[in-house]
């Protein structure tokens, strides 16, 4: 029961072991059935080397006994011819015996190794030759010494004694030689038998073991085939949509397999449930048509999309919903998707029930298998009215460019004209095919004196441009094709292209009437200003004259009107002066003397300055200390503090008090703050509080006096000196005027014999 239920058992590991597993069980039994081969193998292969070495080494031991004894003869012979002939022949023989026989015994000693009997003969035989080179030594000695009588003694003797010990040592060899012997002649069969096993353990080894292999590969391979066949199988069922073969047990990679073609036959099932139900819910119109034409196939959005029913287009022919005039072309499209490698797309329109259009965008591929064309048809209605939307647009938007007053010009990075509107082409007195491919350096006054083919002055007239792109540039001279100059603003804007690449629009505004207007009136104001500041200088001073009874006692009426006139006189002539100052810094002719000076005695003459008229108003000035040092016009400073405690003493209530403040800040510049508690500014009112003729209210000019200019001047004062200004204000809480100027400059004493003067002064044309 036991026998019939293993290979069951066998089986059942089998399924359950992994196919490596079974690989490295397949690879590894016949592998230590080799290595305990090999082992066993090696034993006898030493074994039988063995036998061998004892066989060399007792024919050595016999050989070396042999020696050993011919050499104690031949010591005998030698000395008895010595003791007769006194020959040196027969002394060098018996020399080089004596030094022969113990060089004989170590080897003897080396061969017998730890054989307890050996080697006891060995010690007996050591001590035979000692007693008997002992004897001959004597003899030897009585000779050399020409002892006669003790020399025909010792030969009487020494022929006895060598004899016994001839004898002994005979004896002793061949005690030492007959177990070699027998040895010798054991050996050779010994051989023999260990040979023959050797021989018949291999072939049985090897037979075996190719027997274990090739089981153990059947095995495997038998229970692997079956379970991979299923598997196949599984796999043609599926492509017939058939049902599977149970599933495979055990836990090995097939049936790992077998399951993961499950669960994709399974998610193939799903895929297909769900691609018909895409399909089914689409909204655009899925289609297959057969090869005449006929739809064969179509989803349920074509009731959406066209007003039919798929059961009203199955088996029409598709080209019965296409409007007349498209039919030709779509043909054509159609017969080219046959031939085509991939995807095929055409547009067309396609008529309602209603007889309405709509424009369809279809995307076909043929399948030669089934010998039918499958479609996906898009309704592109929407996007085609927005096109035709874009296109109206862009054709107004190219009506307008083509009707401003501006010249557009359209240029590459390397300043390359690549498209200019009819206003340029007026402009510059060129047709568009004439400036297209120009560089617009080609376009400015500037190209007379730099080469538009220098490479270095083409590259420093773009980077002027480019830095200052997606801004007004400035205000340039241009040349038309007549060679005639004409002023011009620039503005650079930066954008893209559709195809990804960077471009520039220029758009030039002919400035040549501005320029013209701008200089009559700066003429106008020039004159007016110079031609009433001198007749207005002496009517205040007549009119002072009058206040303070120079000319006689006035009527208190003719006072009160005198005055009225003076003040207004005052005014006019202050309005001038602000207006002169404003013209002079737009033009840059307010020349400025730059020089270190110490901050305190600026702020020490503006509160001279204005201290009486902060007096007036019942208004206190806290002018803070200060050791600062400023690099500035010291004129200038005090023009724009001034102008800013005026305006911070005009608007404070009475008892209030401005301060003036200063303080380092980073950046090497010095921050000036005057500080009121005033009515504040409005938040709409501080981006244009520092332009011309700007008050806070339209009523200030006629209540509190002033021109409207001053904080522009201030500005321009400030601006001219590299700093800048501004404003902190809460309206019913006060306000904070603020500019920044640098601070003194470090001056190095030059090298020389002559003395600096003026070392700390520079003077600063604003001239350009």
């Amino acid at each position: 029961m036991c026998n019939v239920d293993f290979p069951n058992k066998l089986m059942r590991l089998n399924v359950n072991l992994k196919i490596s597993h079974k690989g490295f069980i397949l690879v590894l039994v016949p592998l230590v059935f080799e290595l305990v081969f090999l082992i066993i193998l090696s034993v006898l292969l030493q074994k039988a080397e063995e036998e061998v070495q004892r066989q060399v080494r007792s024919k050595a031991i016999i050989s070396q006994a042999n020696a050993l004894s011919k050499l104690f003869y031949d010591a005998g012979v030698a000395m008895g011819g010595y003791s007769i002939t006194k020959s040196p022949l027969f002394s060098d023989r018996y020399d080089k015996i004596v030094r022969q026989i113990p060089m004989d015994l170590t080897e003897l000693s080396n061969l017998v190794g730890d054989n307890d009997k050996q080697q006891q003969i060995l010690v007996r035989l050591k001590t035979i030759t000692s007693d008997g080179l002992k004897i001959l030594g004597e003899a030897k000695s009585a000779i050399d010494d020409n002892r006669v009588d003790v020399a025909q003694f010792r030969a009487r003797h020494m022929y006895k004694q060598i004899r016994q010990l001839a004898d002994q040592l005979q004896d002793e060899l061949k005690g030492l030689t007959e177990d070699e012997r027998k040895i010798e002649n054991e050996s050779p069969e010994q051989q023999n038998r260990s040979r023959t096993m050797v021989k018949v353990f291999l072939v049985v080894g090897v037979v075996v073991n190719i027997a274990i292999a090739f089981l153990l590969l059947y095995y495997f391979l038998k229970s692997i085939s079956i379970r991979l066949n299923t598997v196949t199988d599984n796999s043609f069922r599926l492509a017939r949509g058939q049902r599977l073969n149970p599933p495979l047990t055990g836990a090995d990679e097939i049936a790992q397999l077998d399951d993961a073609f499950r669960s994709m036959a399974e998610a193939l099932a799903e895929a297909s449930r769900k691609e018909r139900a895409v399909i089914e819910n689409a909204a655009d119109v899925i289609c297959s048509i057969d090869m005449d034409g006929k739809f064969v196939a179509i989803n349920p959005a074509s009731y959406e999309s066209w007003g039919y029913y798929p059961d009203e287009l199955m088996g029409r022919r598709f080209i019965e919903v296409i409007v007349q005039e498209d039919v030709p072309e779509t043909i054509r499209s159609v017969r080219s998707v046959r031939g085509a490698t991939g995807k095929v797309s055409f547009e067309n329109r396609v008529k309602k029930r209603d007889n309405s259009l709509v424009h369809v965008l279809w995307s076909a591929d043929w399948s030669e298998k089934d010998r039918a064309l499958f479609c996906v048809a898009h309704d592109i209605t929407q996007r085609k009215l927005a096109e035709e939307t874009l296109r109206a647009s862009e054709e107004r938007i190219r009506k307008i460019i083509d009707h401003m007053i501006v010249g557009l010009l359209i240029i590459d990075k390397e300043g390359r004209v690549e498209s200019v509107n009819p206003r340029s082409e007026s402009m510059f007195a060129m047709r568009s095919h004439e400036m297209v491919g120009r560089h617009i350096m080609s376009l400015f006054a500037d190209s007379r004196i730099f080469s538009v083919n220098d490479p270095s002055d083409r590259a420093a007239f773009m980077e002027t441009l480019f830095t200052k792109a997606n801004s007004r540039i400035g205000e340039f001279d241009c040349l038309n094709a007549r060679g005639e100059d004409f002023p011009v603003e620039l503005s650079l804007a930066e954008f893209e292209y559709g195809d990804g690449k960077v471009r520039y629009m220029a758009n030039i505004l002919d400035v040549s009437e501005r320029r013209e207007v701008e200089r009559m009136k700066k003429e106008f104001v020039s004159t007016v200003s110079h031609e009433l500041r001198t007749p207005l200088t002496s009517i205040r001073g007549s009119l002072t004259l009058l206040a303070v009874g120079a000319m006689g006692a006035l009527p208190e009426q003719v006072k009160k009107v005198v005055s009225i006139a003076e003040r207004n006189t005052i005014r006019l002539i202050g309005l001038i002066n602000d207006i002169l100052d404003i013209e002079k810094l737009e033009a840059g002719k307010l020349d400025m003397v730059f020089e270190n000076s110490p901050l305190t005695n600026i702020l020490e003459r503006s509160e001279q300055a204005v201290s009486a008229f902060a007096a007036n108003n019942g208004v206190t000035l806290d002018i803070q200390p200060t050791n600062l040092m400023v690099h500035a016009d010291g004129d200038r400073l005090v023009q724009v503090i001034v102008n800013l405690v005026s305006n911070a003493v005009k608007f404070s209530p009475k008892g209030a008090a401005v301060t003036v403040a200063s303080e380092e800040i980073p950046g090497g510049m010095i921050e000036i703050r005057v500080i009121d508690r005033g009515r504040g500014i409005p938040e709409s009112f501080k981006n244009r509080l520092f332009q011309r003729f700007q008050q806070v209210e339209a009523s200030d000019a006629k209540k509190k006096g002033g021109t409207g200019l001053g904080l522009a001047i201030c500005k321009g004062i400030v601006e001219q000196h590299g700093g800048s200004i501004g404003v902190e204000s809460e309206e019913g809480r006060g306000s904070m005027f603020w500019f920044r100027v640098p601070k003194a400059q470090v001056i190095v004493a030059p090298v020389s014999a002559q003395p600096a003067t003026d070392a700390g002064m520079v003077t600063m044309s604003l001239h350009q």
